[in-house]
């Protein structure tokens, strides 16, 4: 049988030992690399492109994110997994988009680590519920749906919609814009047609939501 290769990056001795302890009954499973910093566990993925790296998420180094991108693009057969004590929705989010294809929880990989990894390695991914629950489903749809349709917004209403989100009026848009005032309701007027929206506290609510608007943008007033 052939052993799934498997790299463990955790600052913590106890936490590592624990973590090889439970692996270390499953026969399809070895644990070739330790690291002990976010650096050194992007370097030994990325020249060694084992089956599987085990990410700490506190680790010191790198941000987890630029880490899981780089491990991501530099050896994309490797699966990435996130230990994590405590996470929200959107952290689970954001591991995911870098390229992560599993985010579990610290407190439950001494009874369910080796059946998640191979799970892994069979194509699935996995994702604990964070603290703050999952999103009902019909919200999860909506944002796609409203998602590709910001997405077909030229760049001209996407600025349009950002200025909106940070709270500006018409004349302030306008001026902003360098367009007229009328010009700025027929495009808004289109632009709200266009999300299925009615009224501008919506269409600020999905440049949110999005992902259009950054905290940046909303201190624009």
């Amino acid at each position: 049988m052939e052993q799934m290769r498997i790299h463990l990056a955790d600052s913590d001795h106890f936490s590592r030992a624990g973590i090889a302890g439970v692996l270390s009954d499953a026969n399809d499973m070895q644990i070739e690399h330790v690291s002990d910093s976010m650096t050194e566990a992007v370097q030994a993925a990325t020249e060694l492109k084992p089956d599987i790296v085990i990410l700490e998420s506190s680790l010191n180094g790198t941000d987890l994110l630029s880490s899981i991108r780089e491990i991501s693009e530099k050896t994309p057969t490797t699966k990435i997994v996130v230990l994590a004590t405590r996470y929200r929705r959107d952290e689970i989010f954001k591991a995911y988009d870098a390229g992560s294809a599993a985010l579990l929880s610290k407190s439950s990989i001494s009874s369910e680590l080796p059946s998640a990894l191979r799970m892994l390695t069979a194509g699935y991914q996995l994702f604990a519920e964070p603290e703050d629950g999952w999103e009902p489903p019909t919200r999860i749809v909506r944002r796609a749906t409203q998602q590709a349709a910001i997405s077909n917004l030229s760049e001209r209403d996407r600025s349009l919609t950002r200025l909106v989100a940070a709270g500006m009026t018409n004349s302030q848009i306008a001026r902003i814009a360098h367009i007229s005032e009328g010009s700025v309701k027929l495009h808004l007027a289109r632009i709200m047609e266009e999300l299925e929206v009615t009224n501008r506290v919506q269409l600020a609510v999905i440049a949110t939501e999005t992902g259009l608007v950054s905290s940046a943008d909303l201190q624009i007033a």
